[in-house]
């Protein structure tokens, strides 16, 4: 192809629309995840001893890293 025609310029432009889109999902992913990860931290801490155990950060990160089940999960627990 030559530089600067319109098929190169045009296919450029596409790929440039798209990677903002897909760092701005991520962003908000990595944003709910630290909310939920500090939401669970916070909700050890409110309970029982008062103290942060390892096992208590292994369950907040995963709880934290796959938050949509974990918002699902306390929403269906709620309501038992």
């Amino acid at each position: 192809m030559i530089r600067g025609s319109s098929r190169t310029s045009g296919s450029s432009d596409a790929a440039a629309l798209r990677h903002p889109a897909w760092l701005a999902a991520l962003v908000l992913y990595a944003l709910v995840a630290t909310s939920d990860f500090a939401y669970h931290m916070i909700e050890d801490l409110r309970t029982e001893n008062q103290t942060i155990e390892v096992s208590e950060v292994a369950v907040a990160f995963s709880a934290a890293l796959f938050w949509p089940v974990d918002l699902i999960a306390m929403a269906l627990l709620a309501i038992r």
